[in-house]
C-alpha cells in the first residue's frame, strides 16, 4: 500500500474537514441523477460524502487513513446513513473492478500529490469510472487566495502548512488552475470548471472559529515542525500571536480559493 504524508494526522485537521460539506459538493451536484454509484476518493471524515450521498443511489468514500475512516463511518451511523460505506484504501490502487462507478470525487486531494502518484489515482479512477461517467475535482489555488492585513505572522503560518503537508514544488498549492489541463493530460474530457471561496471572514463569529482552528493546528503541529527544523517555538509562539490580532482587526479578511472541475470519461 502506498503511504504518503497523512492528510489527516490530527483531530483538528478532521473537524476542519468536517464543517463544510454543502459547499465543497455544490459545484458537483448537478451532474449526479438518483440512480448512481459514487465513489469519493480521499473522503476524509466523510461530512462531502454525505452529501453526495443524498443525490445517488450508492457511495463509497475511501481514504488511507484509518482514523478519518473511523471517523466517518461513526458519523453515518449517528446520522442514520445505509446508502454509505467507508472503506480503509489506496486511491492508487482501488479494490474495486473496472467501470465500477458512475461519477467518482476528490475534494482536497489531488495537489497534495507528486506527478508519480497523481498519475497512479487518476489512471485508477479512470479505471473504475464506466465510459461518459463524470469526475468532479476540488482543489486548493493558494494564487487566488485572499488575506488582509498581510502580517509576517500570517504568512509565516502559510509557509508552514505548505512545507509540513509536503508541498515541496511551489507549484502544487496552484494546482486548481491547472486541473481542467491535468485531467485532459490523464484521458478525461473536461466538459465545467469554475472557483469558490472557503470563507474565514464572513462575521465576528468566522473570524473567531478561523483564529481557533489556526491557533490549534499550529499546537499539534508544534512538536513536529521543530523536530523537522521548519520553526521552533518563538516562531510558533509569534504566528499564533498575529492570529490574535488577525481576529480583532473588525477589517481582516480571509479567503481561501477552491478551484473546481468537471470532467467525462470518454
Amino acid at each position: 500500500m502506498t503511504r504518503m504524508m497523512p492528510r489527516h494526522d490530527s483531530s483538528t485537521v478532521l473537524d476542519f474537514l468536517g464543517k463544510r460539506g454543502e459547499s465543497s459538493a455544490a459545484f458537483f451536484l448537478p451532474f449526479l441523477t438518483p440512480e448512481m454509484t459514487l465513489l469519493d476518493i480521499g473522503c476524509g471524515p466523510g461530512a462531502v460524502t454525505a452529501v453526495l450521498a443524498g443525490k445517488v443511489r450508492r457511495t463509497i468514500g475511501i481514504d488511507i487513513e484509518p482514523s478519518a475512516i473511523a471517523r466517518a463511518q461513526q458519523r453515518a451511523a449517528e446520522a442514520g446513513k445505509t446508502s454509505i460505506e467507508f472503506i480503509e484504501a489506496d486511491m492508487t490502487s482501488l479494490p474495486f473492478g473496472d467501470n465500477a462507478f458512475d461519477a467518482v470525487f476528490a475534494h482536497g486531494v489531488l495537489y497534495h500529490l507528486d506527478a508519480a502518484t497523481l498519475t497512479r489515482t487518476l489512471s485508477e479512477a479512470r479505471r473504475v469510472l464506466r465510459p461518459g461517467g463524470a469526475i468532479g475535482i476540488r482543489d486548493s489555488d493558494t494564487g487566488g487566495d485572499i488575506l488582509h492585513p498581510e502580517s509576517t505572522g500570517l504568512l509565516r503560518t502559510l509557509d508552514l502548512w505548505m512545507k509540513w503537508y509536503g508541498h515541496a514544488d511551489s507549484d502544487s498549492v496552484r494546482f486548481g488552475r491547472r486541473q481542467s489541463a491535468v485531467l485532459r493530460a490523464h484521458g478525461f474530457t473536461p466538459v465545467w470548471s469554475g472557483a469558490s471561496y472557503v470563507n474565514h471572514s464572513a462575521d465576528a463569529a468566522a473570524r473567531c472559529e478561523a483564529v481557533a482552528d489556526a491557533q490549534q493546528s499550529l499546537n499539534d503541529l508544534r512538536r513536529g515542525l521543530i523536530a523537522k527544523g521548519l520553526a521552533n517555538d518563538d516562531e510558533i509562539d509569534a504566528a499564533i500571536a498575529a492570529w490574535d490580532a488577525w481576529g480583532r482587526d473588525p477589517d481582516s479578511m480571509y479567503l481561501r480559493c477552491r478551484c473546481e472541475c468537471v470532467a467525462l470519461k470518454g
